[in-house]
């Protein structure tokens, strides 16, 4: 049986490690320029060769996106990034413009192009078609049922499918939107969308100005546009068997707790499924432990249901039932723990670590004391600390430290 790769987002340097750490087969980044998520922190021309030599180093595979929509005017840019990227030899570059498919085609023909998400890859004809011009992966649209994507995979047995299997959802078509573009100029097809969907709205009437009326009976305001973050954990095994050839993470905006976490679980679970399928029985414990991530309320999105629970009519809040509060920097040698500390806590403080092999446990802070080792009761946001803790144990690089809320 076919093993599906897992992959995950990678904004950053830090993220990229972490992705690894836990048991990421392959990343996908970008450069500053050319992708479509411009807030993501993203990587610099450094940070990408960077990247290339870590991923390499831990037999991972790197896919930089390159999926703007662009104009007449960044053609010659995008051509000098491919030819860069070429240099780099990355394992794969994503795209969803035939303009730039064509340039990467030109100047970098021994590399691997995914068709992204953008592309809207919708059904088994325009598959085979990408294929015909050369494209080695087709990233296929979250608006597909799974019955469509057993299709697919059926007509087109000779190309790489993927999947996006975890995260945010866009509520216009695979992310083609012009409302951040109207409201606020920011462009979304050139990776600066300002989420407007997720803005609280009400109706106004026209002869009736300044009376503000929401759509339902929510005097907070309605949320028409904004929807629930995909998870696909329950029946992640109906995908191995329909043959993918890879499941992607959303989140490359995320945290570092939500990169480790759902590279951790859906690894475990593709895992647990691989070992036996014949007596494969979901275990609970994994969705529990994915509520622990700050999120909207999941949907498995128009994959597996056609109620109309895809949409979240409440808020746009996220749900957040643990804080991430820092990670370990590098394995102990002894009972003292050397952290970099992201949000503040104190001596005494229950915490629960997270481990890159998917365990867990919770413990009692006993002592924190600074880089100089000096006692502190309770520590600073982006400082480094040395802590000790009950249950003393040796912890590895990467190990996440969160709290309950």
């Amino acid at each position: 049986m076919k093993i599906p790769e897992i992959l995950s987002p990678a904004g950053n340097l830090e993220k990229l490690q972490f992705a690894s750490a836990y048991g990421a087969d392959a990343v996908y980044v970008a450069g500053k320029e050319f992708s479509l998520r411009s807030y993501a922190g993203n990587l610099s021309d450094e940070e990408l060769q960077k990247a290339v030599e870590l991923t390499k180093a831990n037999k991972k595979k790197i896919y930089v996106a390159v999926n703007i929509f662009p104009y007449n005017k960044d053609i010659n840019e995008i051509e000098k990034y491919i030819k860069f990227l070429a240099s780099l030899k990355i394992n794969g570059i994503i795209v969803s413009d035939l303009g730039v498919f064509s340039i990467v085609k030109e100047i970098a023909p021994s590399i691997p192009v995914h068709i992204s998400v953008q592309a809207n890859n919708l059904n088994y004809k325009e598959i085979k078609m990408w294929k015909k011009l050369g494209a080695s992966r087709v990233i296929l649209a979250r608006e597909l049922s799974y019955e469509d994507i057993v299709e697919i995979r059926k007509q087109v047995p000779d190309i790489e499918l993927e999947i996006f299997v975890h995260g945010a959802i866009c509520m216009s078509y695979s992310g083609r939107c012009l409302l951040s573009n109207y409201l606020t100029g920011r462009d979304s097809n050139k990776g600066e969308c300002a989420q407007s969907c997720r803005w609280k709205y009400f109706l106004v009437e026209e002869k009736r100005k300044g009376e503000y009326m929401p759509v339902f009976e929510d005097n907070r305001g309605s949320y028409i546009l904004n929807s629930k973050d995909l998870c696909t954990i329950q029946n992640l095994h109906k995908f191995i068997e329909a043959g993918i050839d890879s499941f992607k993470i959303e989140g490359r905006m995320k945290s570092i707790h939500y990169v480790a976490l759902t590279t951790s679980i859906y690894k475990k679970v593709r895992d647990e499924y691989l070992k036996n399928p014949f007596t494969y029985t979901f275990n609970n414990k994994y969705m529990e432990e994915l509520e622990k991530i700050s999120h909207r309320p999941y949907t498995k999105g128009f994959y597996f249901t056609d109620e109309n629970m895809k949409q979240n009519y409440d808020s746009s809040d996220y749900i957040s039932t643990y804080t991430y509060i820092g990670y370990v920097m590098e394995e102990n040698q002894n009972d003292l723990i050397k952290i970099s500390v992201k949000r503040t806590f104190k001596n005494n403080d229950d915490m629960e670590f997270f481990l890159p092999d998917g365990s867990y446990f919770k413990t009692k802070i006993k002592e924190i004391k600074n880089k100089d080792k000096i006692d502190e009761l309770y520590t600073k946001q982006n400082h480094e600390y040395f802590i000790k803790i009950e249950n003393n144990k040796k912890l590895p690089e990467f190990t996440i430290l969160r709290k309950k809320i």
